[in-house]
């Protein structure tokens, strides 16, 4: 299983999502375009020195995406989801697809795939793409038994 990150829009989480891909072993898949340059200060700060020792292709579109993972299976997370990331296999899934941190993705990707979501309190409009990234990573690697 490997994370997707359709379309992010703050470094922060970008860095943030990298130590984590570092520390988790999870590869990070981000796809164009980008609301930041990734060599900006904001994603350096936040991925410390992560960034070598994470596993992280970038693409330029998500068509570019689809065409080099065509037999791939993926599974959307969206606060449009029926379903709740813990009742579903997430090791199943080659990836893992989180969208962009204003708008979420875009529904013709969401009705594409399997889509599930983290639940939260009524009226909540969604959580951190960050937190909902880690949440979800290590739920697969608990699911998995990884030590």
């Amino acid at each position: 299983m490997e994370i997707v990150l359709y379309q992010p829009e703050i470094a922060g989480n970008v860095g943030a999502i990298i130590r984590l891909s570092a520390n988790s072993g999870v590869s990070l898949n981000l796809i164009k375009p980008f609301g930041f340059d990734l060599q900006e200060n904001k994603i350096r700060r936040a991925g410390l020195d992560y960034h070598d020792l994470s596993s992280t292709k970038t693409y330029s579109s998500w068509d570019e995406f689809i065409k080099k993972n065509i037999n791939k299976s993926i599974c959307c997370l969206s606060s449009k989801g029926k379903d709740s990331y813990w009742d579903i296999n997430l090791n199943q899934y080659d990836y893992l697809l989180f969208g962009p941190e204003s708008i979420g993705l875009p529904n013709e990707i969401i009705s594409s795939f399997k889509t599930i979501t983290i639940p939260m309190k009524e009226n909540s409009r969604s959580i951190n793409l960050a937190n909902s990234v880690g949440i979800v990573v290590f739920e697969s690697l608990r699911q998995a038994n990884v030590k």
